[in-house]
């Protein structure tokens, strides 16, 4: 396995940008939709939220709507120069060579964090989470391991009705996906999935429970009941700020590394895998669980994982001699 450390003047950047992005983020989150006005009818001053071509009264003029217009010009500036910042820091990112999350997957991750979906009800898993693993333990992992055609997500669907009221569009996940790029489409796998025009494919993961979850829309992709996919749901998560292609950070949460890593080790010993896939899940499970334990300081016999099921926790001998081959080299 080779890893890459990060340089201090890297790390410093992240740093940097990883404060800067957070503070853009609260204020994307916490700015009201639309713009606020006065308007004057019969005398008295109004606030008004116009939002597209609907615009209504939020009350007469007083300390309260005064504070909320205040409230609201202030993360609109915070906002505006916090993004002028993250797109100044871009150029600097690309040129320490952060900016490692392709673009279909950084496209992805940023509309999912736009519809406030992802790290409540979607979290990221498979290849693409190795970027938020490498950036919180400071190496860059060799580029064998990361290279793929496909971006997975898991979704807890026992809490399918709270998804639809807060996030899904009427679209569904393929919505989200079409606002990412309009190519995207679900009829050349039967629903299943999604790909777009360049041929990248978007699988929803869910536990497989009974009855069977079923897809948002008509014309949504359809979650896959996965066996092990209840475990990822249970297990810990992480949420870590990766850099897109384009230079810009990306909110993107996962699994625990070391759930990941065992994970991926049971995954690759199952009959229904592909051979040609078993090599390379026993690779990214390795690489996983040596930088969690050298890197990260995290270990395999914490009480965290203590209720994990017998089928993970039969890989922790072996990812653990990983770890330690490591811990022991560096």
């Amino acid at each position: 396995m080779r890893f890459t450390e990060l340089n201090n003047e890297q790390r410093r950047q992240l740093i940097d940008v990883v404060g800067t992005f957070a503070a853009w983020r609260d204020a994307s989150r916490k700015a009201t939709r639309g713009s606020l006005r006065w308007v004057t009818r019969k005398g008295s001053d109004y606030l008004y939220r116009k939002t597209g071509k609907s615009e209504r009264s939020l009350g007469r003029r007083s300390q309260e709507t005064e504070a909320l217009l205040a409230a609201h010009n202030l993360l609109r500036e915070r906002r505006k120069q916090t993004g002028a910042r993250l797109k100044a820091m871009a150029r600097v990112n690309r040129a320490l060579y952060l900016n490692r999350v392709p673009k279909d997957a950084a496209l992805i991750l940023r509309e999912l964090d736009a519809a406030a979906v992802l790290g409540k009800h979607l979290f990221v898993i498979g290849t693409n989470a190795l970027y938020a693993y490498e950036i919180k333990a400071g190496v860059f992992f060799e580029g064998s391991i990361l290279a793929t055609n496909d971006f997975d997500l898991l979704w807890d669907a026992r809490d399918r009705l709270r998804l639809v009221v807060t996030g899904i569009s009427p679209e569904g996940v393929l919505g989200i996906l079409k606002k990412a790029d309009a190519t995207y489409s679900s009829a050349g796998d039967y629903g299943m999935r999604a790909q777009n025009a360049s041929g990248y494919f978007v699988d929803l993961f869910c536990p497989d429970i009974d009855p069977p979850p079923k897809r948002f829309a008509p014309r949504d992709i359809d979650p896959i009941p996965t066996e092990g996919a209840d475990w990822l749901i249970e297990s810990p998560k992480i949420e870590e700020t990766v850099i897109g292609w384009d230079g810009l950070p990306l909110y993107m949460p996962c699994v625990d590394p070391r759930i990941f890593a065992l994970h991926k080790l049971w995954l690759s010993k199952q009959p229904s895998r592909q051979d040609r896939s078993r090599p390379r899940d026993v690779a990214q499970a390795r690489a996983v669980a040596a930088v969690a334990m050298a890197y990260m300081r995290l270990k395999f016999n914490d009480r965290a994982l203590s209720r994990l099921p017998k089928e993970l926790k039969a890989g922790v001998a072996e990812l653990g001699r990983a770890g330690k081959d490591l811990v022991k080299s560096a």
